[in-house]
């Protein structure tokens, strides 16, 4: 089974791009099995095969502790981790070729916590596994919003320690000419300390390109991906990337 962790900021299209991506793989004739793993999710655009909220119940901890939005979640997941073997039982269950689990929208509260972390690898453990770490559009079509989504990335990265995939969501949102000039930011790093150097002034500037140095000392990561699951376009250049991670390019489709 390959498991695929969906990430990303609050309202980068996290949920939509979950059921764009199951759609996708059942066109190709492949089993996939969605995990919600967001405890607050009013009604997420797909239908669930396995839920954290069969296992902790938000708005019963909220009213319970009078907790606030934020530390109802943080309660709810530190609640779930008790439940993570049943979560995963529940996985191995369906017997598919592919699960992917919707992380909860406020990223930071899963991904900092010790709860997130430990959720990750104990559905996973030890199956052939990687993070999708979404740039929402919005924020990444400058070049300090994108440098700073892509810092998160690496943080993200470093917390899971999967390996990952960047991918600029909600691209239908631009023009075709904006998307080329994002995703030649992270082909080359010298066309993106242009564009920063032509935006940003002077102490921004200056952080801006010692976080960019910093990247480039890591390798930079690799080339960003622009996806649109309104429109379900760029779905297979991602899917193609999956399987050269999860396969070195062997493909599952019968």
């Amino acid at each position: 089974m390959f498991f695929t962790f969906v990430v990303g900021t609050a309202g980068s299209g996290k949920s939509l791009l979950t059921a764009s991506l199951e759609k996708w793989l059942l066109g190709m004739e492949l089993s996939v099995a969605i995990v919600n793993l967001d405890p607050g999710v009013d009604s997420p655009p797909y239908t669930s095969d396995v839920d954290i909220r069969e296992y902790v119940d938000y708005d019963e901890i909220v009213r319970t502790f009078g907790l606030g939005p934020n530390g109802g979640l943080v309660a709810a997941l530190d609640m779930a981790v008790n439940h993570v073997q049943d979560l995963r039982d529940e996985v191995f269950e369906t017997g598919v070729d592919y699960a992917i689990v919707d992380c909860p929208g406020q990223m930071e509260l899963f991904a900092y916590r010790n709860s997130g972390p430990l959720m990750v690898s104990s559905i996973a453990e030890r199956e052939p596994s990687l993070t999708l770490h979404l740039l929402d559009a919005n924020i990444a079509r400058t070049p300090e919003g994108y440098l700073s989504s892509m810092l998160l990335g690496l943080s993200i990265n470093l917390r899971f320690g999967l390996p990952q995939l960047n991918l600029l969501s909600k691209s239908d949102i631009l023009s075709d000419d904006k998307v080329e000039e994002i995703v030649s930011w992270s082909e080359d790093p010298y066309v993106l300390e242009e564009a920063l150097l032509e935006s940003s002034r002077g102490l921004n500037r200056e952080y801006a390109t010692a976080i960019l140095r910093m990247l480039q000392d890591l390798g930079g990561g690799p080339v960003l991906l622009p996806v649109s699951a309104k429109q379900m376009t760029g779905i297979g250049h991602l899917y193609g990337a999956m399987q050269r991670i999860f396969l070195a390019g062997d493909n599952l489709v019968r």
